[in-house]
């Protein structure tokens, strides 16, 4: 199966996770991504039938709301448009927020509601715009640092505005 990788993500996989030492691809699916990840790392993902012939497959299969990793055992996390499918999104962000290390980074990228809408057939556990996302986060001790980098800033703003996708670049707040 062919995926087809969008430069911004490709960017921000590899921006945040260089000089990290350990990451965490939380719904990698066939790990698209493998080759930007500037560190090791790690994916998980949900059992599934799709992943038994598949080369590239989830280093372990698990749900995203019960992660079994030690608390801060990650200086990166990435999630591509695995939140709204999560049923108990607050399980799954302080999980990110427990295995994060102090000054780790979580890349989180959401389907917004303009991307939603686009699959009225597909059921969503939750929906959020990027402000939602944003103040979801902060309940969970997350802050946001898109700021410090102004490519992101820029990128992920208008991508909010003109896209189906919604981008939070958050640490948490230890």
């Amino acid at each position: 199966m062919k995926i087809t990788k969008h430069w911004f993500t490709t960017y921000l996989t590899k921006n945040y996770s260089k000089n990290k030492k350990f990451g965490l691809d939380i719904g990698c699916r066939f790990k698209p991504y493998d080759n930007e990840f500037q560190c090791k790392y790690i994916g998980i993902d949900l059992p599934s039938e799709k992943f038994k012939d598949s080369k590239k497959h989830p280093d372990i299969l698990s749900s995203a709301t019960n992660l079994p990793f030690q608390k801060n055992s990650f200086d990166f996390i990435s999630c591509y448009s695995v939140i709204p499918y999560i049923k108990n999104i607050d399980d799954l962000f302080s999980d990110m927020f427990n295995i994060l290390k102090p000054n780790g980074i979580a890349v989180i990228i959401i389907m917004n509601l303009r991307g939603l809408n686009l699959q009225p057939k597909t059921h969503f556990e939750n929906r959020y715009s990027s402000k939602k996302l944003h103040d979801k986060l902060r309940q969970h001790n997350f802050i946001s640092i898109k700021s410090k980098n102004i490519k992101s800033l820029l990128f992920s703003l208008y991508y909010d505005l003109t896209s189906v996708y919604a981008y939070a670049i958050v640490t948490p707040k230890k």
